[in-house]
């Protein structure tokens, strides 16, 4: 098998993970072997809509507040499959993201009832944290060529995410300073590649 050789990407991402929306940049390096190794930042996306209204305190609930909120910390590991394939570039991946950031809950809660004893509903916005999020994701993904440099990057996978922080209005939680939850990644991208492959 013909072994690639070192090479240098940027790539620019739309990432969905258990925490919320966010955008990557990263810079990656390649070896003359199948492993790569990337480095980058995080910008979350706060969002107002939630997917749900299951009353989750972290799913997708991660709402910048500050300009330091809105920074993160990106780095990943990609072992590629299937070499011999020409323009489509299989790989299995490991992800992790951290970042520090507060959260915006939206919650239907009941209220009063009416005079037929209907119960009443009432919008609450609670604002909790900041937390420090820390995820980690394995997975399958792929790398398709659309030119000699440019290509896009298509990853999906599971995994974990951890929730550090202190709030004293969620004191009913029994480790109120960290949290963990089951979640996953899907994430697009755009890359450009510094040294084209043979």
């Amino acid at each position: 098998m013909m072994k690639c050789p070192a090479q240098s990407k940027l790539l620019g991402s739309f990432n969905s993970t258990h925490a919320g929306r966010s955008l990557l940049f990263d810079f990656s390096k390649s070896k003359k072997s199948k492993s790569e190794f990337g480095v980058g930042i995080r910008f979350n996306i706060g969002q107002l809509a939630h997917s749900d209204d299951q009353n989750n305190v972290y799913k997708k609930r991660l709402f910048p507040t500050t300009s330091l909120q809105y920074w993160g910390l990106h780095a990943f590991y990609k072992r590629h499959v299937l070499e011999s394939w020409i323009h489509v570039h299989p790989y299995l991946f490991y992800d992790l993201q951290a970042t520090w950031s507060t959260t915006r809950n939206r919650m239907l809660l009941p209220y009063t009832s009416d005079f037929n004893g209907d119960l009443l509903y009432k919008e609450y916005v609670e604002f909790f944290g900041p937390f420090t999020w820390i995820e980690q994701n394995v997975g399958i993904g792929f790398r398709a060529d659309l030119s000699k440099n440019w290509f896009i990057d298509q990853k999906i996978g599971f995994g974990t995410c951890f929730i550090l922080g202190y709030d004293k209005t969620l004191l009913d939680k029994s480790f109120n300073w960290f949290e963990s939850e089951f979640g996953g990644i899907i994430t697009l991208g755009v890359g450009y590649r510094f040294n084209s492959e043979k």
